[in-house]
């Protein structure tokens, strides 16, 4: 493992870094529960900000790390009161992706790639208690694959469509439950 992390770093010192990216964006997270036959998906919405560096590795092929924090949250109405759910994390992209210029100063780019998860905080308060789901039922760490594209006008803007799929259990009780969070994210972002 080691010797591979060396030769990505060493592929990625002498590659040629060709965009640095700021973002800000929308994102809709799907959380799935499904136990035995009963399948239940809440969606929550919120807000991201990032940034990332792609290093061009051939001709229109490129690789882009990144770094993102996230919140996403939703209130429901129940008999006991206002149920308020909130999740904080980091994500880590790594997308590979391939560029062409559709016309000049408008570039698009599609892209694949997988992400990893960070989960900060999941917690559900109902009326003055609050439960934090991590630790006791869902775990800190997912694994996705991510997938979308970007459009570069003049160099200067990106506007970013993409979409995450949730590929680990994150459930605690693997054997009767399996949890999973899916993500559609809109951003736009400032090219330095």
């Amino acid at each position: 493992m080691k010797k591979l992390l060396v030769i990505a770093a060493a592929i990625l010192s002498f590659s040629a870094v060709n965009a640095q990216v700021a973002y800000l964006g929308f994102q809709s997270v799907t959380a799935s529960s499904k136990a035995g036959n009963t399948t239940i998906s809440k969606a929550n919405s919120g807000f991201f900000l990032g940034g990332a560096m792609n290093f061009e590795i051939a001709d229109a092929i490129g690789i882009q790390p990144g770094l993102e924090v996230s919140y996403a949250g939703r209130t429901e109405s129940t008999i006991a009161g206002d149920d308020k759910f909130s999740m904080w994390g980091i994500k880590i992209p790594v997308d590979v992706n391939y560029g062409f210029e559709l016309a000049p100063d408008f570039k698009l780019n599609v892209y694949a790639g997988p992400s990893i998860y960070v989960g900060l905080s999941y917690n559900d308060k109902v009326g003055n208690t609050t439960y934090d789901w991590y630790g006791n039922q869902y775990g800190r760490f997912g694994l996705g694959l991510g997938m979308g594209a970007w459009c570069d006008i003049k160099d200067v803007i990106r506007v970013k469509a993409g979409y995450d799929l949730g590929l680990l259990n994150r459930a605690q009780d693997k054997d009767n439950l399996d949890y999973k969070e899916s993500a559609f994210m809109i951003s736009v972002g400032y090219l330095f």
